[in-house]
């Protein structure tokens, strides 16, 4: 009973509250129907005349589209290339066309000027394909036009002679005719196959005594053995960065190992980031060599690295022992 009671006390409503109620139901509801009873009283207004919108898009459409401009995306730079006038497909050389042939021919006026800014800088255009690789050139553009481009063969010593000039103005180069190129004396070094050179003592001239190693290839190899302060085998110079493995295969009979590593790395006095400078060491493994030294104190042999189970493997023990002093 009391239960009752309690329920009863909790859902009475008094007679203003009931009063209440019932009035917001009722505009509840009229708010819902309002809008189907407004077409009684208002108007209906007139259907909607496009005509007048439809001609004035056709106009709008005739005229000349805007030109991209250098922020506008790739996507929208398309249209530039629209020339306004009228589309005439003719035989032109584009190394001689004038910017009026190029717009009879499709392209737009910016397009027009980007070729003739290409030749004012010494470029040219050897064959079809060359017409192409102009950045403003649209690959429907190229395709329309290949079959028109018309480019007569130059002989190899007018191709030198305006390339040669062309650089020669822009101060990349000192002007040199074909003649005097094809004819000068060339001073090569021969390299002495039967070299044998030393990779932990040689220089970068002597490195490229062998066969198959220049200068690039020389600076990198000095590079990769001051980082780990010798070879102890030229399987090692393998690992120079870049270097292609038939590269090595030919160049490794003119190598070997005479002098012995030259920089050990001195466990108990060297700093992290000295650890983390050697190539085989990764930077993990660098902190926790160094870490298990601030625990445990120095190291008095290689035994006594080997405790460090953690980041390293049988093989990693193998490359690195030369290269551990514990002074």
């Amino acid at each position: 009973m009391r239960t009752t009671y309690a329920l009863q006390a909790y859902f009475y409503y008094t007679r203003l509250e009931r009063n209440a109620g019932i009035a917001l139901c009722a505009l509840c509801t009229l708010a819902w129907f309002f809008p189907f009873t407004t077409g009684w009283f208002l108007p209906r207004p007139p259907s909607a005349n496009f005509t007048e919108v439809q001609a004035i898009a056709v106009n709008f459409s005739t005229l000349d589209e805007p030109r991209a401009s250098e922020n506008t995306p790739v996507a929208f730079r398309g249209r530039e290339n629209q020339s306004p006038h009228k589309t005439e497909l003719f035989a032109f050389d584009p190394n001689t066309a004038s910017k009026a042939d190029f717009e009879r021919l499709g392209l737009s006026a910016r397009t027009a000027q980007t070729i003739l800014n290409y030749r004012a800088k010494g470029g040219q255009f050897y064959k079809k394909e060359d017409f192409k690789r102009i950045y403003a050139i649209r690959p429907e553009d190229y395709a329309r036009l290949e079959a028109f481009i018309q480019i007569p063969p130059k002989a190899a010593k007018d191709q030198y002679n305006d390339y040669a000039e062309a650089k020669a103005s822009q101060g990349l180069v000192t002007k040199t005719t074909y003649e005097e190129r094809a004819f000068a004396p060339q001073n090569f070094t021969k390299k002495n196959t039967a070299t044998v050179v030393d990779i932990n003592s040689a220089n970068m001239e002597e490195l490229q005594q062998i066969k198959g190693i220049g200068p690039g290839w020389a600076k990198r190899i000095v590079n990769y053995r001051e980082k780990l302060g010798g070879f102890t085998s030229t399987a090692q110079v393998a690992e120079t960065f870049g270097l292609p493995d038939s590269v090595f295969q030919k160049a490794v009979p003119q190598m070997q190992v005479a002098a012995d590593i030259y920089r050990k790395i001195r466990l108990n006095t060297a700093t992290l980031d000295e650890l983390k400078a050697h190539p085989y060491l990764s930077s993990f493994q660098a902190t926790i060599l160094f870490n298990y030294r601030q625990q445990h104190g120095s190291y008095t042999d290689f035994e006594t690295v080997k405790k460090v189970k953690a980041g390293f493997k049988e093989e990693d023990w193998k490359r690195l022992e030369p290269y551990f002093s514990f002074e």
